[in-house]
């Protein structure tokens, strides 16, 4: 009787569990937006509130469902923060003339500007939100899947509980154990940029070997790459749009890592990119293709 009466309470958890997984496997597959979400989160509360005073007089029952609201309004406040991020429909990808973090080293950051777009109902009018500034060139313009908003609330609430680093934090953290303390241009480096990725961590880690005298180049060499702090070089995201960025400003060759080469290698095809590009996995590596290239290439 006592294993019964222990199954009968596990029931209303995961009925619940079970729920909410649904609700947000829906959402997550955008078949519907945040707001639904959260509204049927919380509709599911107030039905649960009722129901327990309904059902007052019935003390499992009562308990049971006082179980369920429990869970469902932790979930609820968990999921709350996504109110946030919801507005933000489309996101507009510019161009940034990639640049040296020292002259002349002719290692060059590939960097994307962002401009998230909030309320716009469709990609023409996002287009026509975006004529307003003509300053800002366009490179694409993406609509913003529920999975890309889910993923951003969740690291968010990881880094206000410091759970988590931003992945800027992450690289500097990686290139600090790499060379064993953190180069006063570093330093520097990183209280006056803007960016907030780790896909100049590549660039950095090789601009300071340059500057140690650990390397030579004299090519303009387009590069982009996270990398950690054993020295491997990991994956980024907006290949496409850095890969555009180099077209546009006329670089012969670009870096990337391995992780990536599947996808450049099909974007070069569809873009139809007449610029070299190399894959590496880990920084030696690419040491040596900059190496193997001055050989090849400088006069």
């Amino acid at each position: 009787m006592k294993d019964k009466a222990q199954s009968l309470n596990v029931i209303p958890i995961i009925i619940t569990i079970v729920f909410y997984l649904l609700v947000l496997g829906v959402f997550l597959r955008d078949a519907i937006d945040g707001i639904s979400f959260l509204v049927l989160l919380l509709l599911s509360l107030f039905m649960l509130t009722i129901s327990i005073f309904i059902f007052r007089r019935k003390q499992k029952t009562k308990q049971q469902l006082t179980i369920s609201l429990a869970i469902l309004l932790l979930l609820f406040c968990y999921e709350l923060p996504l109110l946030g991020f919801v507005t933000k429909t489309y996101v507009a990808n510019l161009y940034v003339e990639p640049r040296q973090t020292v002259e002349g080293s002719g290692i060059f950051i590939v960097a994307i500007s962002y401009k998230a777009l909030d309320n716009m109902e469709s990609k023409q009018e996002a287009q026509e939100y975006l004529r307003k500034y003509p300053d800002q060139e366009v490179i694409t313009i993406t609509k913003v899947r529920n999975e890309i908003l889910y993923e951003n609330k969740n690291r968010t609430i990881f880094e206000w509980l410091q759970l988590k680093k931003t992945p800027k934090e992450e690289m500097r953290e990686n290139l600090k154990l790499y060379f064993g303390k953190e180069e006063a241009r570093l330093t520097e480096y990183f209280k006056h940029d803007k960016g907030i990725g780790d896909s100049a961590g590549l660039s950095l880690l090789l601009t300071e070997l340059i500057i140690k005298g650990e390397l030579q180049n004299g090519l303009r060499l387009a590069i982009t790459g996270a990398i950690d702090a054993e020295g491997n070089v990991l994956a980024v995201g907006g290949l496409r749009e850095k890969l555009q960025n180099v077209k546009k400003y006329d670089f012969p060759f670009m870096i990337i890592p391995s992780e990536n080469a599947k996808e450049a290698e099909t974007l070069q095809r569809e873009l139809k990119l007449n610029i070299e590009v190399i894959d590496v996995e880990r920084v030696d590596e690419a040491i040596e293709v900059i190496n193997d290239l001055n050989e090849k290439y400088k006069k």
